[in-house]
């Protein structure tokens, strides 16, 4: 069984994102809230979970019927 999210959890990527070429840290936060940040800057950008997983499903929904759409083309 997962565990209860009751105190901040942060982990750094292993691979570079963005134009930057940083590494990215994460952190989730009690509050179902997630955060991130590029390393080495101090701004964090935050978001609540549901509305990422919303995000996400949405996102994976699109390319699903793109791809069927390229497959009946």
């Amino acid at each position: 069984m997962p565990t209860e999210l009751r105190k901040p959890v942060t982990r750094r990527t292993v691979d570079t994102h963005g134009h930057r070429r940083r590494k990215l840290i994460v952190r989730l936060e009690p509050g179902d809230i997630i955060a991130f940040r590029e390393e080495k800057c101090r701004a964090w950008f935050t978001a609540p979970l549901s509305r990422v997983f919303q995000q996400v499903v949405a996102w994976n929904v699109y390319a699903r019927k793109a791809q069927a759409k390229e497959k009946k083309s």
